[in-house]
C-alpha cells in the first residue's frame, strides 16, 4: 500500500509539473504576443517561418540593390540630360559662327565659347556618381575616365551592374557616349572632344578664310548632332530601367508583404484564443494543486 501511495504521489507531481509548464508557456506566449517561440512549439510551423525568414532576407538585399542603382541611374539620367545641354550651346555657338561677315577677332570669340563649353563636357565626362566611382566609369569602380585631351578612355569598357534577381547597369560607358560615336558614314567612330578641338582650332586661327571656317564647323556640328542622338539613345535606356526598378520595388514590397502576413498567421498569437488557453491551463494547474494536495496528505491509517 505504501508503493501505491508512492506512485500515486509520483504521477501527482509529474502531472503537476506539466500542467504548470503549460501554464508558464501559456504566459510566456500571451506576453510575447508569439504562439511559436522555439521549434518544438510547432515543428512545422518553425519550419516554414525558418523559410519565409531567408525569404525576406534576400528581399531586404534585393531593396538595397534596387535602392542603389536607382540613385546611380537617377544621377546618370542627369548627366546625360547635361551634356546634352552642353552639346546644344555648341551647337548653336557652331551655327552662329557661320556667319559670313564675321571677322577673324569675333572668331576667336566664340572660340573662346566652345572651349568653355568643351571643358563643361569634359567634366560632366568625367562626373563622380557619389558612390565611390564615376557615372561613366564603365566597369571600373574608381578610374577618372577621361584624361584633358578627351582622348583616352582609361577604364574598362562596359557597364557595371548591380542586383542578383533584376540585374541593373549603375556606370555608362563613357566611351560609347563621348569617344567612339558612329561617325556619318557608319564606318567609323569619333571623339566628340576632337571635333569640338577641330572647330575651336579653325576659329581661332586668323589665316583660315570664312569658307574653310564654315566647312569645318559644319563637320563639327554634324558631330555633335550624332553625338546628341548617342545620349539620346542612353538617356532612354536608362529611363527604362528606372522604370523596371519601379516595378521591381513594387513587386518586392509585396512579397515582403505577403512574407510577414504568412509569418503572422503561423507563429503570431490570437490573443482571444491566447487568454482563453491561459485561463483553461491555470484551471487544470490548479486542479492538479488540489489532487496532489489530497494525495499527499495521505497515510497507512487511511486504509485501516
Amino acid at each position: 500500500m505504501r508503493i501505491s501511495t508512492a506512485y500515486a504521489q509520483q504521477l501527482a507531481i509529474e502531472g503537476l509539473q506539466e500542467r504548470q509548464s503549460q501554464l508558464l508557456r501559456a504566459q510566456e506566449q500571451l506576453a510575447g504576443g508569439r504562439r511559436v517561440g522555439v521549434p518544438s512549439d510547432d515543428p512545422v510551423a518553425a519550419a516554414e517561418a525558418e523559410q519565409l525568414r531567408s525569404r525576406e532576407a534576400r528581399i531586404e538585399s534585393e531593396r538595397r540593390a534596387a535602392s542603389h542603382a536607382k540613385h546611380l541611374l537617377s544621377g546618370a539620367e542627369n548627366a546625360l540630360s547635361d551634356a546634352s545641354g552642353v552639346l546644344q550651346a555648341a551647337r548653336d555657338a557652331l551655327l552662329a559662327s557661320a556667319n559670313g561677315s564675321l571677322a577673324p577677332i569675333d572668331r576667336a570669340k566664340f572660340a573662346i565659347e566652345l572651349r568653355g563649353l568643351r571643358e563643361q563636357l569634359l567634366s560632366v565626362a568625367n562626373r563622380a556618381d557619389g558612390a565611390d566611382g564615376y557615372v561613366f566609369g564603365g566597369q571600373s569602380a574608381s578610374v577618372v575616365p577621361f584624361d584633358a585631351s578627351g582622348t583616352t578612355y582609361a577604364p574598362v569598357g562596359g557597364t557595371q551592374v548591380v542586383g542578383v534577381e533584376q540585374v541593373n547597369p549603375v556606370r555608362l560607358d563613357g566611351r560609347e557616349n563621348f569617344s567612339a560615336i558612329r561617325n556619318g558614314t557608319g564606318t567609323g567612330t569619333e571623339n566628340i572632344f576632337v571635333q569640338l578641338d577641330a572647330a575651336i582650332a579653325a576659329l581661332e586661327d586668323p589665316a583660315l578664310p570664312q569658307s574653310t571656317v564654315a566647312q569645318t564647323t559644319a563637320g563639327v556640328i554634324g558631330s555633335i548632332d550624332r553625338a546628341t542622338e548617342r545620349l539620346a539613345q542612353t538617356r532612354t535606356l536608362v529611363g527604362e530601367r528606372l522604370r523596371a526598378i519601379d516595378m521591381h520595388e513594387q513587386a518586392l514590397e509585396s512579397g515582403s508583404i505577403e512574407a510577414q502576413a504568412r509569418m503572422s498567421e503561423l507563429v503570431d498569437l490570437d490573443f482571444t484564443r491566447g487568454v482563453a488557453a491561459l485561463v483553461q491551463h491555470q484551471t487544470t494547474y490548479d486542479a492538479a494543486l488540489r489532487s496532489y494536495a489530497q494525495i499527499a496528505r495521505m497515510t497507512l491509517f487511511d486504509y485501516v
